[in-house]
């Protein structure tokens, strides 16, 4: 006899950007051809140049930590501590949760993309795009429990 598999989420966050390919996950993100700029959240037209000419592609699976930090005081429905890091993936920079630490991540460590519960409303469970360090070993900045 099967488990039953857990009920769909009430809501994900990035949804449309977000693929999933088995245990791959990409974000999409727009590359301008008149300037090379490189955004995510995608978009219609170049933030650097306001060209048209526009596509969108599959971002890498995996990026390194620019920046992390704790956060020790939660919005309703999330629970503390978690970390939130800047990612450079792709040629872009992104805000992403990381659920596998309480600890800020150095800067430099490799991490995959993933998707992961990240919060709990009274609507269901929320879901994101979110990384996880490669390394379990990684290195904290000092920000420890």
């Amino acid at each position: 006899m099967s488990a039953t598999p857990p009920p769909p989420p009430a809501r994900h966050i990035g949804a449309d950007w977000t693929h999933q390919d088995g245990k791959r996950t990409t974000l999409t993100i727009t590359v301008c051809r008149a300037c090379s700029g490189r955004w995510f959240p995608p978009r219609d037209s170049c933030s650097a140049c306001a060209s048209g000419d526009v596509e969108d592609i599959a971002s890498d699976t995996r990026g390194i930590v620019y920046a992390s930090s704790v956060v020790r005081i939660a919005p309703r429905g999330f629970q503390a501590p978690y970390v939130l890091a800047y990612v450079d993936i792709s040629g872009v920079r992104i805000l992403v949760h990381s659920p596998s630490s309480d600890r800020a991540l150095a800067p430099g460590t490799p991490v995959e993309l993933t998707v992961t519960p990240i919060a709990d409303t009274g609507d269901g469970t929320v879901t994101s795009y979110a990384i996880i360090p490669l390394d379990d070993q990684h290195t904290p900045t000092g920000e420890e429990r």
